[in-house]
């Protein structure tokens, strides 16, 4: 029985950690959700191994990199960075087909403090947007 795509967006919840494949990048990501709009429009970051080496002089940038511990998240093979210093925004049914077609897989959730930090920084942040504030981040 295959399960419904509404099913599968009903159970997408901010802080779910999501690995999936994204045109320009030649390799499959982790992601967190981080909210998801009225309009099913999920915004998320994506979860890189290091800093890009092209932020270290551009401290708003830099001071949105969340550092994740591995000892934290069994799925890092080392210690990582949620990069929260650009919204990305996919449709909620691309990603719930994904999960039904297995393009996408559900890795595991966000621990509930590094969500609450995450928010808190980013609300405080000069370098996200009013918009994508309000959108994903109340």
């Amino acid at each position: 029985m295959e399960i419904p795509v509404e099913a599968i967006a009903d159970s997408i919840q901010r802080g779910d950690i999501l690995l999936s494949e994204f045109d320009g990048i030649d390799h499959r990501k982790f992601f967190v959700v981080m909210g998801i709009s009225e309009d099913k429009v999920c915004g998320f970051f994506f979860i890189n191994s290091n800093i890009h080496p092209a932020i270290f002089n551009k401290q708003e940038q830099l001071n949105m990199q969340y550092l994740l511990l591995q000892r934290d998240y069994e799925f890092l093979k080392y210690d990582s960075f949620l990069c929260a210093s650009s919204v990305i925004e996919r449709r909620l049914v691309d990603i719930s087909e994904g999960i039904r077609n297995k393009t996408t897989q559900v890795i595991g959730h966000m621990k509930e403090e590094h969500i609450t930090d995450v928010i808190k920084m980013v609300r405080e942040s000069k370098v996200i947007s009013e918009r994508h504030k309000r959108l994903y981040f109340y």
